[in-house]
């Protein structure tokens, strides 16, 4: 099975003859990096650094809960009689794939709604008066982004679904809208449709402001002894309401969160690089070795605890 290579625009674009970059997914989807038009040299997913790095206890009780969800349901229908070995392995396999079916279905909403807030602001960046259709289950979902946009004195969307890099630093990823507020800020966004928020979100989003910096700094023509990335530039990650399992709507329909220590939520990015180069960049085997080299030139010398 081949990587998959999907084309991302970049925004705001510098170089006009390279607006866009390569986004490269192993087959498996379990590594992923960026490439630039004309270059060799990898930048790495934010999301899959973090997604290697950071610690997520929460996620491990949860996939626990799944697996014992479904051993009782599938073996409770067979109380009062002989209970098989085949009944055994049946309900350890529903115990085993339980977590995946449930977040495969909380990821097929969270790209729905993702869609669906794209339309919109990309309808309001042409002023198209196209009609919004909000599917029954992302009813909350809307209902909570317009309160939201309301409430966070948007002034103007510029774009949404894009690719930012930073070449200083090797990263790369994909924000999820950008928008300028009243006061004069660049909001970047990342939306989330999950039960919580966690410091790796931040880390996330302050990571593609930091790469934002420099085109937007360029872009706007700013005078850059006196431009500062803080002061100009506001990550943001917006949880936007949704059902839960049971059909419950949460009783909160937005949790917007600016990130309020960018630096520090930066600086903690960065560090999960170099932790990841110290694990020995888990995912990065042999065989994902093998097929990014299909893409890149990988480079020598990479930090290592060997």
């Amino acid at each position: 099975m081949p990587n998959k290579i999907t084309q991302v625009d970049l925004y705001p674009i510098i170089e006009e003859e390279r607006p866009y970059l390569f986004q490269i997914t192993g087959p498996r989807g379990g590594m992923r990096a960026y490439q630039k038009p004309g270059s060799n040299t990898p930048l790495w997913s934010v999301t899959s650094v973090l997604g290697n790095t950071v610690a997520k206890p929460n996620l491990y009780g949860w996939h626990n809960k799944m697996g014992r969800e479904a051993i009782a349901q599938f073996l409770q229908a067979r109380v009062g009689h002989t209970l098989t070995q085949d009944n055994l392995d049946v309900a350890l396999e529903e115990a085993k794939l339980r977590p995946d079916k449930t977040s495969g279905a909380a990821a097929n909403l969270g790209n729905r709604a993702h869609d669906l807030l794209s339309d919109y602001i990309n309808a309001k960046i042409e002023k198209s008066d196209m009609a919004v259709e909000v599917p029954e289950d992302l009813q909350n979902v809307w209902d909570s982004f317009l309160q939201w946009e309301e409430d966070a004195g948007i002034d103007q969307w510029y774009k949404t679904e894009f690719a930012v890099y930073s070449e200083v630093f090797g990263y790369a990823g994909s924000v999820d809208a950008l928008a300028r507020n009243r006061d004069g800020k660049w909001m970047v966004i990342d939306w989330k449709t999950s039960k919580a928020l966690f410091p790796e979100n931040a880390m996330q989003a302050a990571a593609y402001a930091n790469a934002l910096s420099f085109p937007i700094m360029v872009r706007t023509e700013a005078d850059s002894t006196t431009w500062n990335t803080w002061d100009m530039i506001e990550p943001w990650v917006i949880r936007l309401g949704q059902k839960d399992e049971k059909g419950v709507i949460s009783e909160v329909g937005c949790d917007p969160r600016r990130v309020t220590n960018p630096q520090l939520a930066l600086d903690g990015f960065l560090n999960a690089m170099k932790m990841w180069y110290a694990l020995g960049m888990p995912t990065m085997n042999a065989k994902a070795k093998t097929e990014l080299e299909e893409h890149f030139e990988m480079p020598e010398g990479l930090p290592s605890v060997w």
